[in-house]
């Protein structure tokens, strides 16, 4: 088995650069525009621990072993670097939809003076660029269209999470009253474990041909358990992580989010201190923002997380060990996925999660 480490994912994407401001180039685009989209590319796509890049080669490497070329290693970088490259254009819109004033610990793209509302154009070129990378080096290989097809299914599943998350955060849209369990596991099961976990899983199986609809299903199942288990604690640290280290100042509150936290809150709260949240959450004062996590910390919510997720993590493992092998997946591709999601650097409070 070819040992990769990070620089090679960096070489990886060095190159893809390059070959995108040839073919940019070619469409005679301004050199100087061109320069600007590198930029672009490159900026939005650093700083985060390629959690999804790496998940995409561990994956196709516990299920061919040995048996995995060197060409297709080189391809399933490209592909992990693609799921990068779609997440790095969302994240563009995200952070202009909520207002974000930092993105791993630096300006958001769209708050430089020289992008503004550039960036939304920005977005939209990273999410075009997967579809050329796609046809300039897959369109030969026999799954190209369902490798197509799988990156335009994870854009409608992120805008679906990402529509219903910004309509329930929405003052018009009724408070804290219509905040329920069940929207909350539409929208990260969208907008979170599809792209996170099934997509990164997924690809692999569809570019080594193992795609078949009972690992598909197998592979959804257990993604959809990992990504609630990455989006609750992305809650929790938008809360209670300390943004020199997650890289990113929390703001659920002030954006009246449905999370876990508001959730959990609501469930455990009395009467009086649902007055509290009720009339606070969402607000933009510090002063009634603090007022909010007052509350949060009578609930004891920093104990009910840690409970939560010991939980989840078994409950996951559990799950893990109930797959089907029959057709040629295998446990392992879970296992090392949890491993990085279950670790203690990474359980700590405070280490950012992207």
């Amino acid at each position: 088995m070819t040992k990769i480490a990070r620089p090679d994912f960096d070489a990886t994407l060095a190159s893809l650069s390059q070959t995108l401001v040839d073919y940019f180039l070619g469409m005679g685009f301004p050199a100087d525009a061109v320069e600007m989209y590198r930029k672009c590319l490159l900026v939005n796509t650093q700083g985060g621990k390629l959690h999804r890049c790496w998940t995409v080669l561990d994956t196709a490497q516990a299920l061919k072993g040995d048996a995995l070329a060197a060409e297709q290693t080189r391809d399933l970088m490209i592909l992990g670097w693609l799921v990068e490259i779609q997440n790095a254009g969302y994240l563009i819109w995200d952070d202009i939809m909520d207002g974000s004033e930092t993105r791993r610990g630096k300006p958001c793209w769209y708050r430089r003076e020289e992008i503004g509302l550039m960036s939304i154009n920005d977005g939209c070129l990273l999410t075009s660029t997967v579809f050329i990378v796609l046809k300039l080096c897959f369109k030969d290989h026999p799954a190209y269209h369902d490798l197509v097809e799988v990156f335009r299914e994870t854009a409608l599943q992120i805008e679906l999470g990402q529509s219903y998350d910004l309509l329930t955060a929405s003052s018009h849209y009724g408070g804290l009253s219509q905040f329920t369990r069940e929207k909350y596991e539409f929208i990260i099961a969208r907008k979170t474990a599809y792209y996170t976990s099934y997509t990164p899983m997924s690809l692999p199986l569809v570019y080594l041909q193992l795609a078949t609809p009972m690992n598909l299903k197998e592979v959804y199942k257990v993604a959809l358990s990992l990504g609630q288990y990455y989006q609750v604690r992305n809650d929790y640290l938008d809360v209670y992580g300390d943004p020199e280290q997650t890289g990113k100042a929390g703001t659920d509150i002030q954006e009246n989010k449905l999370t876990w936290v508001i959730l959990e809150a609501l469930d455990r709260c009395d009467n009086n201190q649902r007055l509290t949240l009720e009339e606070f959450y969402g607000s933009q004062d510090d002063q009634e923002v603090a007022k909010v996590l007052a509350i949060f910390d009578e609930l004891n919510l920093r104990d009910a997380f840690k409970q939560w997720s010991d939980d989840k993590i078994a409950s996951t493992r559990d799950m893990i060990e109930k797959i089907d092998e029959s057709e040629g997946l295998s446990k392992d591709i879970f296992n090392v996925f949890l491993a990085k999601l279950d670790g203690d650097a990474m359980r700590k409070v405070g280490v950012t999660a992207n």
